[in-house]
C-alpha cells in the first residue's frame, strides 16, 4: 500500500512539474489575452448567478491573472471578495476581506497578500475561485502539492461554487485521484466553460 501510495505522489509530481513548465511556456501577450478572456467570463457568470460575496485568489508568477477581476469585482459590481493568506508558521489558508489591491506585501511562498488584514466570516460566501496546475475533465484539481485549498473547500457547503481558472493548455487527460482531493463544479478556461457532473 506504502508503494501505490509512493508511486500515486510521483506521477502527481511529474505532472505538475510539466504542467507548470507548459503554462511558463505560454508567450506572456497570450497568457495576458487569455486571461481577460477567461475573468471576462468570470464576471458574466457570477453575474447571472447574483453573486454577491467572493473568495478569490491573488494571481502568481504565471497563473491566470486575477487583479482585473478582484478590481471588477470590488468597483464595478460592488461585490464583496475575500482573498487566502498562509500565515507564517500555520499550514491552514486564513481569510481576510479587502477593498482593494493598493496594499500588499510579498508573505509566505512569495505570494502576494493583503499587509492590513480584516478576518472574514465566510457565512454567506457564492463562490471560492481557486488556483490550479492542472485539471481533468473529472473536476480533479492538481494543486502545488500543499494541500491548503483542498482543506478550505472540505469545510464548505455545497452551495458554494467552486471555481477553476486554467488556460486550456493545463488541461490533463488524467489525474490520479487522492483521498483528500476535493473536486471543481466548474473550470473556465480561455476556450469554454467545462461544468463537471458530479454523477461522473
Amino acid at each position: 500500500m506504502q508503494r501505490i501510495e509512493e508511486d500515486l505522489l510521483e506521477i502527481r509530481e511529474a505532472l505538475r512539474r510539466s504542467q507548470i513548465a507548459l503554462r511558463e511556456e505560454l508567450p506572456a501577450e497570450l497568457r495576458h489575452a487569455s486571461s481577460m478572456e477567461i475573468i471576462q467570463r468570470l464576471e458574466r457568470h457570477l453575474a447571472e448567478r447574483g453573486a454577491t460575496f467572493i473568495h478569490c485568489y491573488i494571481s502568481f508568477r504565471s497563473e491566470v491573472e486575477t487583479r482585473a477581476f478582484i478590481t471588477a469585482a470590488l468597483e464595478v459590481h460592488r461585490w464583496r471578495v475575500v482573498v487566502p493568506v498562509v500565515e507564517q508558521g500555520a499550514e491552514v489558508l486564513v481569510h481576510t476581506e479587502i477593498q482593494g489591491l493598493d496594499n500588499l506585501a510579498k508573505g509566505r511562498f512569495g505570494l502576494e497578500e493583503p499587509v492590513d488584514r480584516t478576518p472574514a466570516s465566510l457565512e454567506s460566501l457564492n463562490a471560492v475561485i481557486v488556483p490550479l496546475v492542472a485539471f481533468d475533465r473529472r473536476g480533479t484539481r492538481l494543486g502545488y502539492g500543499k494541500g491548503f485549498y483542498d482543506a478550505f473547500l472540505r469545510e464548505l457547503p455545497d452551495s458554494v461554487e467552486r471555481i477553476g481558472l486554467a488556460f486550456a493548455v493545463q488541461e490533463a487527460e488524467h489525474i490520479p485521484l487522492r483521498p483528500h482531493d476535493e473536486p471543481l463544479d466548474l473550470i473556465i478556461t480561455e476556450r469554454e466553460f467545462i461544468r463537471i457532473d458530479p454523477t461522473c
